[in-house]
């Protein structure tokens, strides 16, 4: 800290010391030093309570403000009475060099500013970006597809269970949840923080974590007594922002969260943080160049990582809010800084629809993470995605998938909202994959405490088709049920398993208004259907036909999705 207040009282140091020896005036000298002393003073308090940047653009600017201010409080308290009386102060040498000190620097800073705002294409060009086709985009499978349950579920479930800690006035459950997998299981980890300086004081440790199962509707919180000391609400030493800043002088903090709190295998705790080297006077971001702090909440020992090297138990190495501000600056920076304002050609904007920071935490069926948001139009008040993101949270990789003809997320939660307005239910955590080949949304359905009321599953293309049900499956299962109801065309999901079915028709039932033929097979209660525009022929369908096709069946519902169909009794 004594360093940096020393960087950034630089100039009102050199400012003094020609004043010193142009001025010769014991008594004025010592006013002068007097006002410096005072001015670093305030300076370490400025620095100690915000942890400026060590940016060498932040520090010129910083010193311009500084020794500008150390310049007029001088002139106000009469160093340079004389001169103004006389008119002769533009010739005082110590106001004259220190005023063209002031405004070289400030002219310098002002322009590093304007530099790094202005060139945004090297750091658009920094993300490192896969664009696939929508129809790679990520399959729910059912039984497989991890759902979480909502960061405001879970964490009205853990605010209740604080209340059982000993001493549990002395802490509180600030709001964040960090997604993660311990051991291969897919978890929530919460942090426990202090109620405040005093409650800091008194309990001199933060007792553990609450970690929760992610995937489970009727997970509860489970309490890891695992005591440390360094955490975001703490003051002073033990501030995790401090000890973070103090020791990585080298590092500049990326985006405006704080750190988040991941847990080893052994389940110890580990604040994580993502750091940048900014370029030469500017605050322009290389994305390529990230690097990783993982700090011992225990010792608050640090040490740095590439994104390549990782431990294995960082699953978050990019943080929610630096993959908030990838997303923006994907969205907006194609074509420069003035096209977001004038053109806005090819601008895309996040709808941050998402529960941390504006996007949501994917637990992925490989065992990794992934940030999730979706983009629209920033020309027009229309509802449609352009397409959608994820993050790779280890890697900072963007994958992004182009849309056509699909709502974003904030008309899919207006029309799952707009089913539940009676019960006053509202849509949470909206996350779009393929369901049987088509875009669909599912989200959760939380009431006014928070509690999960169901699953809603809309089709992203057409919005009158959907599911409901009150967990994931059921509502998948009511989902894939609607969209046979509606004639609406889908195709195999990429992968799935499709069962080769033959046998002879029992019962046919032509619903020619939605271009569909339904039958059942002798000793088959199962209802299969079939897309008429796709087979023509099965209109001839009758029964006794012996038929031979593929379908993928949803657990004694209706079938859709038939194909390779053919009746042996048509030549």
């Amino acid at each position: 800290m004594l360093v940096m207040t020393l960087m950034y009282s630089l100039l009102a140091i050199i400012i003094f010391i020609c004043k010193s020896i142009f001025l010769r005036n014991k008594k004025q000298t010592l006013i002068s030093l007097s006002i410096l002393l005072l001015e670093i003073l305030l300076i370490f308090i400025f620095v100690y309570c915000l942890l400026p940047s060590r940016n060498l653009l932040s520090l010129l600017l910083g010193n311009a403000i500084f020794g500008g201010i150390f310049l007029i409080l001088n002139l106000f308290i009469g160093n340079f009475d004389d001169d103004i009386r006389r008119g002769k102060l533009w010739v005082n040498k110590s106001f004259s060099i220190g005023l063209s000190v002031v405004m070289v620097i400030l002219l310098i800073a002002v322009g590093g500013e304007l530099h790094s705002i202005l060139s945004v294409k090297p750091t658009y060009n920094s993300i490192s970006v896969k664009k696939v086709s929508s129809k790679q985009a990520p399959t729910f499978k059912r039984g497989e597809t991890p759902v979480a349950l909502a960061p405001k579920t879970v964490l009205n479930r853990v605010r209740k269970a604080v209340s059982d800690l000993p001493n549990s006035q002395y802490y509180k459950i600030a709001g964040t949840v960090q997604a993660q997998y311990i051991h291969g299981k897919a978890v929530y980890i919460v942090p426990v923080e202090y109620q405040g300086f005093f409650a800091m004081m008194k309990a001199k440790n933060i007792p553990g974590y609450f970690m929760i199962d992610a995937t489970s509707q009727n997970a509860t919180p489970k309490f890891i007594k695992k005591p440390y000391k360094y955490t975001t609400s703490a003051y002073f030493k033990r501030d995790t922002e401090r000890q973070l800043y103090r020791n990585n002088p080298q590092w500049l903090k990326l985006g405006d969260g704080g750190a988040q709190l991941e847990i080893d295998n052994n389940g110890n705790p580990y604040w994580v943080e993502t750091v940048y080297k900014s370029e030469f006077l500017s605050h322009r971001i290389n994305y390529k160049k990230l690097r990783v702090i993982v700090m011992d909440a225990v010792t608050g020992k640090t040490k740095t990582y590439k994104l390549s090297n990782l431990p294995k138990f960082v699953d978050e190495g990019i943080t929610s809010d630096v993959a908030a501000e990838i997303n923006s600056n994907y969205g907006s920076y194609k074509h420069g800084f003035w096209n977001r304002f004038l053109g806005k050609t090819d601008m895309e904007e996040p709808t941050n629809n998402g529960p941390e920071d504006g996007v949501t935490s994917i637990f992925n069926e490989n065992g990794t993470i992934s940030y999730f948001t979706d983009f629209t139009n920033p020309n027009t008040k229309s509802d449609s995605a352009l397409g959608y993101s994820m993050i790779n949270a280890r890697t900072g990789e963007l994958t992004y998938y182009k849309a056509n003809g699909i709502m974003d997320s904030s008309g899919a939660k207006s029309n799952a909202n707009q089913n539940y307005k009676a019960q006053q239910w509202t849509a949470n955590m909206p996350i779009l994959y393929n369901v049987d080949g088509r875009p669909t949304w599912i989200m959760t359905i939380l009431d006014k405490t928070h509690a999960i009321r169901g699953y809603y599953y809309l089709d992203a293309e057409d919005q009158s088709i959907y599911g409901t049900g009150s967990s994931p499956i059921s509502a998948l299962d009511d989902f894939r049920q609607a969209l046979v109801n509606s004639g609406a065309k889908a195709s195999n999901t990429p992968n799935s398993n499709l069962k080769q079915i033959t046998g002879t028709v029992d019962r046919v039932a032509i619903v020619s208004n939605k271009n569909k033929v339904m039958f059942t097979l002798k000793d088959s209660q199962i209802v299969y259907t079939i897309d008429t525009d796709d087979f023509a022929k099965a209109n001839l369908l009758r029964s006794g036909d012996n038929v031979g096709f593929k379908a993928n069946i949803v657990n004694g519902q209706s079938i859709g999705n038939v194909t390779k169909f053919t009746n042996h009794n048509l030549k």
